[in-house]
């Protein structure tokens, strides 16, 4: 135990001081953390905190020993418990720290890229020798992609062909643009939008996958790496006809590796296998990677009219979905699968008339609920009333969930003196790459967008995000934060207002986003549920006090 002690204050004396300052503390703390728990298993946050202001390190917060613990699952593991009591993990327990570092693996020779990020690089390394099959799981925001672009590098090098499936035109040209630019001597094409490259004279081809699906990409014989964008969205069964068993070696990425149906267990997990690395919301943060983020919850009630409907609809909604459970056949859970089976008996051709008049029924009352929802009036108002938040931040994005309801909320803020467009699938390709170009040089400062913006394309940085209309998908609800957590010039953090309809499936009060604000309870600086009365003066103060947080 006294060659340990001995041996970690010598490196915290010795931490690599050529290193930025932030990086040395970041460093100094984990190994003073190593230190605590060897000695003493079994403590918790407040405990650790005292012990690490006994060794000098006395600007930290528990806020700061709980994000470098979570930051850091190979080293450090808790109980469970409420609050967790920590210890090291048995590969941690093994380390001896007078053992030299082990030297980051070389990079392949034709990547010409930015050096990667340590997490990239962890990253990169276990999923090499973790025989190239596997998927990354990051934060929307920590940088995946960089991830895949030193995997098709090493492929490269190897003489291998690589195939980058995305899921649409945006993400097809953003890849070809990384891929171009980071890979050294190496022809990139696309198929897809217009694009009709092949591997006959391309080393590596980013193509759209429903264009990957009609072909075969990759003649037998031939050694090749698949990397899956989006990955969690191939568990389609139309999609996964473009993951072919002729690429050996496989890499997906995505912020969240989840569907609501079976399509992880039957088409995802047989191919690609489970989860490598990747990097959350603790890691980001504990690296600087995101910035660190408020996140407000504001009720609003629906009128007279839209809860009369709602409630009828919901009722309807309900009433059927027990019916085509018990009587028609469709499973109850996961969510996906029952709407799949749901979306096929309204086709028709079953020989069921009821099952089919059941189903359109359900689907039809199933969207009335969500428009009200997306539709409500008083969202709209409140929407009015963070105006002045919005105008007095950088920048601000607000997610909808229908192309309407995008449409309306930047009318609303541009009533309310806000520079905001809509950001909509319904926008030509050029007038979207406008849009983005306004909003990346301030000519714009709201954009408001439906699903659009979830996924893909690269948006710039902003410092507000509001949600009007909750997502029972906690990806959805990761992808869309990731968004906005970019990290600052001046480290303040960033903000999101989360509006729900009371008394509905969006109320958190009735279980809506139960997993997520559970994982918000760790990282989030401030999670807080304003009552029903709040003021623009309240949310004023509010906001206020996340800017001077820096």
């Amino acid at each position: 135990m006294k060659h340990l002690w001995q041996s970690t204050t010598r490196r915290l004396r010795e931490c690599r001081t050529n290193r930025k300052g932030q990086r040395v503390q970041r460093e100094r703390m984990w190994l003073a953390l190593w230190q605590l728990l060897v000695e003493r298993p079994g403590q918790h946050k407040r405990q650790l905190l005292t012990g690490l202001q006994r060794m000098g390190l006395v600007d930290l917060t528990t806020t700061d020993v709980n994000r470098m613990l979570y930051a850091s699952p190979d080293t450090f593991a808790h109980d469970g418990g409420a609050p967790p009591v920590w210890r090291l993990t048995d590969q941690a327990q093994l380390v001896d720290l007078n053992d030299p570092l082990t030297p980051a693996a070389p990079l392949p020779r034709c990547y010409v890229g930015k050096a990667p990020r340590a997490w990239q690089a962890e990253a990169f390394a276990q999923w090499q020798t973790g025989g190239r099959c596997g998927v990354v799981e990051a934060v929307t925001g920590t940088g995946k992609t960089t991830v895949g672009v030193l995997a098709a590098a090493a492929a490269v090098q190897a003489g291998e062909k690589v195939l980058v499936l995305v899921p649409g035109r945006e993400l097809l040209d953003q890849w070809h643009e990384v891929l171009s630019r980071d890979l050294r001597n190496t022809r990139v094409g696309r198929l897809g939008d217009g694009h009709g490259d092949s591997f006959d004279d391309h080393q590596v081809l980013v193509a759209t996958v429903h264009s990957a699906a009609r072909y075969q990409m990759l003649r037998p014989g031939s050694a090749g790496l698949l990397i899956a964008d989006e990955v969690h969205r191939y568990g389609a069964k139309t999609f996964a006809w473009a993951l072919e068993p002729e690429f050996g070696a496989r890499l997906g990425l995505t912020a969240t590796y989840a569907r609501e149906d079976d399509g992880l267990e039957e088409h995802l997990e047989p191919y690609f296998g489970g989860v490598v690395m990747g990097c959350s919301y603790q890691r980001g943060l504990a690296d600087g990677i995101l910035a660190p983020f408020r996140v407000g919850f504001l009720g609003t009630d629906f009128t007279a009219d839209e809860r009369e409907q709602y409630d009828l609809y919901d009722e309807r909604a309900r009433t059927l979905r027990g019916r085509l459970i018990l009587d028609h056949g469709c499973p109850d859970e996961p969510f996906g699968e029952f709407m799949a089976h749901v979306n096929e008996l309204s086709q028709g051709g079953n020989g069921n008339r009821n099952a089919t008049a059941d189903a359109r029924r359900y689907l039809h009352a199933f969207s009335k609920r969500r428009q009200l929802l997306a539709d409500c009036h008083h969202k709209q108002e409140t929407l009015a009333s963070l105006a002045p938040v919005l105008a007095v931040a950088d920048q601000g994005l607000v997610f909808g969930e229908t192309r309407a309801s995008a449409e309306k909320a930047a009318a609303v803020l541009r009533r309310n003196g806000v520079a905001a467009l809509d950001f909509t699938s319904a926008l030509h390709q050029t007038e979207r790459k406008r849009r983005l170009a306004a909003f990346k040089h301030g000519q714009v400062k709201v954009l408001t967008a439906p699903r659009v913006l979830d996924e893909g394309i690269d948006v710039p940085q902003a410092e507000v995000g509001v949600i009007m209309a909750g997502s029972r998908s906690r990806r959805q609800m990761i992808q869309r934060m990731g968004r906005v957590i970019r990290p600052k010039a001046d480290r303040r953090p960033a903000t999101f207002f989360v509006l729900y309809a009371r008394g509905t499936s969006e109320d958190p009060r009735m279980g809506a986003h139960e997993d997520f604000r559970e994982q918000l309870t760790v990282v989030a600086q401030d999670l807080k549920d304003f009552p029903a009365r709040t003021t623009l003066a309240d949310l004023l103060q509010w906001y206020g006090e996340g800017r001077l947080m820096n």
